[in-house]
């Protein structure tokens, strides 16, 4: 079976997501199956290419909310026109993927050094009840003392997602732990 998770943002982020994901990209391996993680720069028009020009493939898509999860998802999907009989295809990054980062602050610290502020990342236990404009303002507070200074989404967040603690993230974002454990069940199945 062949896997493709379309992810909505820059090409530069596969790196950082092959890394995250190693451990399903093992698995699927096992499973004599294949990961292959795709850029849609847009998310959803690339996803819909997807779905027409990989039929046979379980194309995912990974995308950021960018507002609270509504108590459907279907809601989500139609308002942003995916198909609702996808709706198990699609995961969300609630409300947007840096919201993964504050669930592992030790990564963190590691990667942006001296100065870096763990306090104001703070200890929300359920990083995806954080607003979007929350999440920005706990980072930009967290570096701004950094030899960084700000948080760069294109050349920081691939290097992130490298030293993230998937464990770590599932315990703290839901749909992030939703995202695997499906993936997972699905390699777990015998080929049809």
């Amino acid at each position: 079976m062949e896997i493709r998770i379309y992810f909505e943002g820059n090409k530069t982020l596969r790196t950082g997501f092959r890394q995250f994901f190693r451990g399903l990209e093992a698995a699927a391996r096992q499973a004599r199956s294949t990961i292959e993680f795709i850029a849609a720069k847009d998310g959803v028009s690339g996803y819909r290419k997807a779905i027409r020009s990989h039929p046979t493939s379980w194309n995912l898509l990974l995308k950021d909310s960018e507002q609270p999860m509504p108590l459907s998802p279907v809601q989500l999907c139609e308002r942003l026109g995916i198909d609702s009989a996808r709706v198990n295809d699609v995961f969300w990054m609630v409300e947007l993927m840096e919201s993964w980062f504050l669930a592992d602050p030790e990564a963190l610290a590691a990667y942006y050094g001296q100065g870096f502020s763990t306090s104001a990342i703070g200890a929300t236990q359920d990083v995806e009840q954080i607003p979007k404009a929350e999440v920005l303002n706990r980072l930009r507070q967290a570096i701004s003392n950094t030899k960084k200074r700000k948080y760069d989404k294109i050349g920081h967040a691939p290097h992130l997602l490298e030293r993230l603690s998937a464990g770590r993230v599932k315990e703290r974002a839901r749909h992030c732990r939703t995202l695997f454990e499906t993936i997972s069940r699905r390699l777990e199945r015998p080929a049809d």
